[in-house]
């Protein structure tokens, strides 16, 4: 592929991108809402360097709410509080279901702090691989969710007992990079589910590959969708002579990417460009 996008300016609304992927990710989530009003009261400072809210005005478990930095965040799994340190650049969400974006402390200190604190108050990890965190207990989901600059962190309350999720059939899951065998995709790239792939070349400089699998207007389909909840700023979306080229960045142009789709076949490219 030829194209490099040029990185536009953020705004405002970009910044919110990676926090909607982080509700997207939790399934038994309940829409998000506008900030709450701060609510003032102190935290008191728990074992590992950990914070915890102590007052009743920010006890999650009473008003579903806490302070952090000077931010209210409407809803917060109780027992689990922020790490010390933290720094919120956006916090959004209801007493439902709440979404927090920390610029610090550094990632892997906040996924540290969530692998500990977890477990430690009721809340089991469920899963834990390639910078994502996922907890649940107590009648909360938590995703934690890295980057490489910063951190979304999203609380929600599951369920109410009684109702179920509709299933989820197998055949229509999005695929990771691991799935298919490919290393070198941005964080949070996903496939059509379904997708085969073919003419890979993986290098730490970015990845090209060739999907066969499913039909190209499923796959336009599916990025035109996927790529604006999944931390993707989308820079282009065309069709000249009958080929379709969807262009993209992410992280401010640390990384780029390209799929084009012709009546046959997609091909996908990324680079890596720090």
């Amino acid at each position: 592929m030829a194209h490099a996008p040029t990185t536009p300016t953020r705004g405002p609304a970009r910044r919110l991108l990676p926090a909607l992927a982080g509700l997207a990710l939790l399934a038994a989530a309940t829409g998000c809402g506008g900030a709450a009003e701060p609510v003032s009261g102190p935290t008191s400072t728990g074992p590992a360097g950990t914070s915890a809210p102590t007052s009743p005005s920010t006890d999650p478990s009473r008003d579903g709410g806490t302070t952090v930095d000077g931010r209210t965040v409407p809803a917060v799994a109780p027992g689990l509080g922020f790490p010390d340190g933290s720094k919120v650049d956006t916090v959004f969400g209801d007493p439902s279901s709440a979404t927090v974006i920390l610029t610090a402390p550094p990632p892997e200190q906040v996924l540290t702090h969530y692998r500990q604190a977890g477990p430690a108050a009721g809340y089991p990890v469920g899963t834990d691989t390639a910078g994502t965190l996922h907890l649940a207990g107590r009648g909360w989901t938590v995703a934690v969710i890295t980057s490489s600059r910063d951190t979304t962190v999203t609380f929600a309350r599951a369920q109410p007992a009684g109702t179920t999720a509709p299933p989820q059939d197998d055949t229509e899951v999005a695929l990771t990079g691991r799935d298919l065998g490919v290393t070198n995709l941005p964080f949070n790239f996903r496939f059509p589910p379904g997708s085969r792939l073919r003419d890979l070349s993986d290098t730490t400089a970015g990845a090209r590959l060739t999907l066969v699998e499913p039909a190209p207007e499923r796959v336009l389909a599916f990025y035109r969708d996927h790529l604006p909840r999944g931390f993707f700023d989308v820079t282009g979306d065309r069709t000249v002579d009958g080929t379709t080229t969807i262009t993209f960045d992410k992280d401010d142009g640390e990384w780029t990417g390209t799929i084009e789709a012709t009546d046959d076949l997609i091909t996908v490219t990324t680079v890596h460009h720090r």
